[in-house]
């Protein structure tokens, strides 16, 4: 079964109208008033809107079809936002052994991209490669989402997609939770009927490895951070039992 992310036009269907987020790195993005460092960008959805605020962004994605699909998207705006293109620097690379030699004045890891690291090695590689690339005043933002998980197994429709194709369609969406590896495996199946009556299926598997919310604040504060603050909402409100997402800030 392919990677959700060898599959962009899938991943954005689910994920491209999704706005949740956008304002929280915004607004950290006109406090710090400088270029910003995007770990995991995607298909870009984050980098355009932060370089459609302004800021010179530096947009790093390691999949080959994610970053196509986000080079397609500057281009479809070059025509009608040529300053906004311009702003965005799309590099292959791996947030795990960057090495820039350049300083930014905030890096963003947004969208669960801390979760695409299984290993501890791995996430502390990529925190202290996010704080070594800080320059002084500068600050790292990420996001992850809290684990809480519905019946293993499972299959639910997501019917708020249905018919987006343009066609008869359903999104099916099911996991699986390791609770000793910490560990998330979604299954997603889009099903489409095409205008003769056949079934047409795309297949796709994401890993996530998630966090507890003490275990990422210790590993912060272990790469180097200081002034770490966790936040329940992207408003910047404080945690809650019932908060779907841990939004961090910290201070190199």
């Amino acid at each position: 079964m392919n990677d959700l992310y060898d599959d962009p036009w899938l991943y954005d269907l689910q994920h491209d109208g999704y706005r949740d987020d956008l304002g929280f790195y915004r607004r950290l993005a006109e406090d710090q008033a400088g270029p910003v460092l995007e770990l995991g960008a995607g298909s870009g959805r984050v980098s355009v809107a932060l370089a459609a605020a302004g800021s010179p962004v530096v947009a790093v994605e390691p999949h080959p079809a994610m970053r196509a699909r986000a080079r397609e998207r500057l281009a479809e705006l070059a025509l009608e936002r040529p300053a906004l293109v311009a702003r965005v620097r799309l590099l292959d690379a791996d947030a795990r052994s960057l090495d820039l030699r350049e300083r930014f004045a905030l890096v963003v890891a947004p969208f669960n991209t801390l979760m695409h690291f299984e290993r501890l090695e791995e996430q502390d590689a990529v925190l202290r490669s996010a704080r070594e690339h800080l320059a002084p005043g500068g600050a790292f933002a990420c996001d992850v989402f809290s684990p809480r998980f519905a019946g293993d197994g499972v299959v639910r429709v997501e019917s708020e997609w249905s018919g987006m194709t343009g066609s008869a369609a359903d999104l099916f969406l099911w996991q699986h939770h390791d609770p000793v590896r910490q560990l998330l495996v979604s299954h997603h199946r889009l099903d489409e009927v095409d205008s003769e009556g056949r079934l047409h299926s795309r297949r796709a598997r994401l890993r996530q490895r998630y966090y507890q919310r003490f275990e990422l604040l210790r590993a912060l504060r272990a790469a180097g951070f200081q002034d770490v603050r966790c936040y329940g909402d992207f408003e910047r409100g404080p945690v809650l039992p019932t908060s779907a997402v841990w939004a961090f800030v910290a201070r190199g």
